[in-house]
């Protein structure tokens, strides 16, 4: 499974391809980026390609963190550091990836 195909499940369960969403927790943009974990501004977040591009690098930033495992690393860019060690975001993760895991 590579970066692209996990991102675009992302995107479709987070968000539809909604380019405007805002989740109650600030998150926003179609791959709903926490904007504490992004290197643009807010703003520049509800752009669909920027967003996109900040989604797939924090994306990659906890597949590496996580050793390779994606439901790690999903569980990671739902909840963050608890993600990594199976605290929490673990059923998004399994979501996510389906019969991939």
């Amino acid at each position: 499974m590579n970066i692209d195909t996990v991102a675009l499940a992302v995107e479709t369960a987070e968000s539809r391809g909604q380019w405007y969403a805002v989740s109650k927790s600030g998150c926003v943009g179609v791959m709903q980026v926490c904007p504490q974990w992004s290197h643009v501004p807010r703003n520049w977040l509800l752009i669909p390609w920027i967003n996109r591009r900040e989604g797939t690098r924090i994306l990659n930033y906890w597949y590496k963190r996580s050793h390779g495992r994606w439901v790690y690393a999903l569980a990671a860019y739902r909840c963050g550091y608890g993600g990594l060690q199976g605290r929490c975001g673990m059923q998004y993760a399994r979501n996510i990836l389906g019969g991939d895991l």
